[in-house]
């Protein structure tokens, strides 16, 4: 695989050939994105790279969260509700009321509980996704920002980005067991595909790898200034942080844990979601308020698409 350190937007233009639709195949069809300035979720297909629709939300949407099925899209609104939007119809389904500040979404295994962080009331709401309302309320320090579940539904992992930590919930019993110190302000968060290790992007230029079976911290990788959105490849043999500060995605490779390359994108990247072949980053710009679709092999840009205003949140059917 190949990796371009720095290459200039202009030039992948150049490239953009090199990923037809025929290439694509069937992939992804669609993409789902929030515009917290403009409080609506815009659909967007994939294989022609044009919006077929926006849908009005909450106020300041943020994160999302998708079954694997593609049925359902969640869609946190930072004013205290999370949006149901059936994907068959593209239509606005339910609203749930959850806590102040709803930021961050997670969906169990099962896909029968959904995990909502409440940055301004320091919580975590538990939406049992049966009746489609919240059953209990979790404090696990201030300002969570994003959060994550492993693979075997065991445990939740919040960023806790007003407290520099990283709050660990037990399912079973839906407490708190342990908060990790890490660094300054923790922002995005992964637990890996085989549930050894939780990734934490780290204010103002760490990735932090906390072991899972000791919950000690394993190693700090420094990337770019600014990490903020995090993911994983499908196979996870590599990492993907966008650098709010420095305007590019950084490419980890996660058995030696070695920065392999830098990508430039848009202005203000904060989050990033790979399609499930492994051939492409979507990469959402907050500051340029577009999206950059990039072909992993050869590490190029090979499509910018406006989606709206300040766009925050990103999920890929």
């Amino acid at each position: 695989m190949k990796w371009v350190k720095a290459v200039p937007l202009f030039f992948s233009l150049a490239l953009a050939g090199c990923a037809t639709l025929e290439d694509r195949g069937a992939t992804e069809s669609y993409l789902y994105v929030t515009n917290e300035g403009s409080n609506s979720l815009v659909v967007i297909d994939a294989q022609r790279y044009r919006t077929l629709k926006t849908l009005p939300v909450g106020a300041m949407p943020g994160g999302v969260a998708l079954t694997r099925d593609g049925s359902r899209l969640y869609v946190a609104n930072f004013t205290n509700t999370v949006t149901v939007v059936d994907t068959s119809s593209d239509r606005v389904v339910n609203t749930i009321e959850v806590g102040n500040g709803a930021t961050g979404l997670a969906l169990s295994p099962d896909e029968q509980v959904l995990y909502v962080t409440n940055r301004s009331s320091h919580t975590v709401s538990v939406v049992d996704l049966a009746r489609e309302r919240t059953v209990q309320t979790i404090p696990v320090g201030l300002g969570p920002n994003w959060i994550d579940v492993a693979p075997d539904g065991r445990f939740v992992y919040v960023s806790n980005g007003s407290s520099s930590e990283v709050a660990v919930i037990e399912t079973a019993t839906h407490s708190v067991v342990q908060k990790i110190k890490v660094g300054e302000m923790p922002t995005g968060i992964r637990v890996s595909p085989d549930g050894r290790t939780v990734w934490v992007a780290d204010y103002p230029r760490g990735v932090t790898i906390i072991d899972t079976a000791s919950r000690n911290i394993e190693r700090t990788i420094t990337v770019k200034s600014f990490p903020a959105g995090l993911t994983f490849s499908p196979d996870g043999k590599f990492v993907y942080v966008t650098n709010v500060s420095t305007d590019n995605l950084s490419v980890i490779d996660a058995g030696t844990y070695q920065v392999v390359g830098d990508i430039p994108v848009g202005k203000t990247p904060v989050e990033v979601k790979v399609s499930r072949n492994g051939r492409y980053a979507y990469v959402l710009n907050e500051g340029s308020s577009d999206l950059s679709v990039i072909d992993l092999p050869s590490g190029q840009v090979i499509k910018t698409l406006k989606v709206g205003v300040r766009p925050s949140g990103l999920a890929v059917r």
